[in-house]
């Protein structure tokens, strides 16, 4: 599918995904001498089954500064965040996350196998296709945390490259083991699509600008284009759930490819993603009020009509 040059300008938004997720400095301590250790096997135990992994909550964010375009002068933001739990057997976790791109927020429910999206404190029911397309993704976990990621196509165990172990240090007054990663930003772009099926089955990438899809030829000259990518992540050295995940990527696209992404000339993509309350219960509770999806629908589309004026 073509897409056009305002659709390929905010093709970057599509990270959310994903991924979500930052280096920054821990907040209870610096990592002490590097320990011997195999970060690849140490990832891989986070994908496990594991119950201190049933519950929690995520908190991610992604901050996109671009060049090259006016309309986008200002960086902009995208998120998610929220409680989740998993019971065991249940095709979804159950979780209440909201959703955030630049200006646009809806919020994300299941529970007890039903599914809403929503607009304020009234739930919209999912249709089938739809709620059926979180469980493709979600089935491929192992535990409640990986469940909750890969609906949205959110897998850094996938992009990580080079991994190596950096240290220890304490996160919420639980010790983690830091590791420093490179990263694959075809891998994340590939997965960006799987957030991306979604937004557009909810008629959500026409209201927020995103394109329904990143075609491989605009993959390729994102990917061509990176001058800086680093990883790290943080995992709890006992208990393997990971508690913290990021990257930074900057880029400097060619003058020869600039119109295919709608005239961006270089950027920067920082993001972050905190996985916090581990192990807890969380009170996850359905929407106050119902409506059917053809309203929710009819709303979204009466923004996207003033996003096209």
């Amino acid at each position: 599918m073509a897409m056009g040059p305002r659709r390929c300008i905010a093709l970057l938004g599509a990270f959310l995904a994903a991924v979500l997720v930052s280096c920054g400095d821990d907040d209870e301590g610096s990592d002490r001498a590097r320990p011997a250790g195999d970060p690849v096997k140490l990832v891989q135990e986070t994908l496990k089954p594991n119950p201190a992994a049933r519950s929690g909550r995520i908190d991610g964010r992604i901050e996109i500064a671009l060049k090259g375009v006016p309309r986008f002068a200002e960086p902009f933001s995208v998120g998610v965040s929220g409680p989740f739990r998993y019971r065991s057997g249940a095709s979804l976790p159950d979780y209440e996350l909201e959703m955030g791109v630049r200006d646009n927020g809806v919020g994300l429910t299941s529970l007890r196998g039903r599914s809403w999206v929503s607009l304020g404190s009234t739930g919209y029911t999912l249709p089938g296709k739809v709620r059926r397309r979180l469980v493709r993704h979600a089935v491929r976990g192992e535990n409640g945390l990986t469940r909750t990621l890969l609906q949205f196509g959110i897998r850094p165990w996938r992009w990580e490259t080079d991994r190596r172990i950096a240290g220890r240090t304490r996160i919420d007054g639980v010790e983690v083991v830091h590791i420093t990663t490179g990263f694959t930003a075809g891998h994340i772009l590939q997965d960006a699509n799987t957030l991306l099926g979604l937004l557009s089955s909810l008629r959500l990438t026409r209201a927020t600008g995103l394109p329904d899809l990143i075609s491989r030829r605009a993959r390729q000259i994102v990917v061509r284009s990176v001058t800086l990518k680093k990883g790290e992540q943080w995992i709890g050295a006992k208990d393997k759930v990971m508690r913290r995940a990021g990257f930074t990527m900057r880029f400097a696209v060619p003058k020869a490819d600039r119109t295919k992404l709608g005239g961006i000339s270089a950027g920067t993509v920082v993001g972050e993603l905190h996985v916090t309350d581990v192990g807890r219960p969380q009170r996850i509770g359905a929407p106050a009020t119902t409506g059917s999806f053809a309203d929710f629908q009819a709303g979204i589309d009466a923004v996207g009509d003033a996003q096209d004026r």
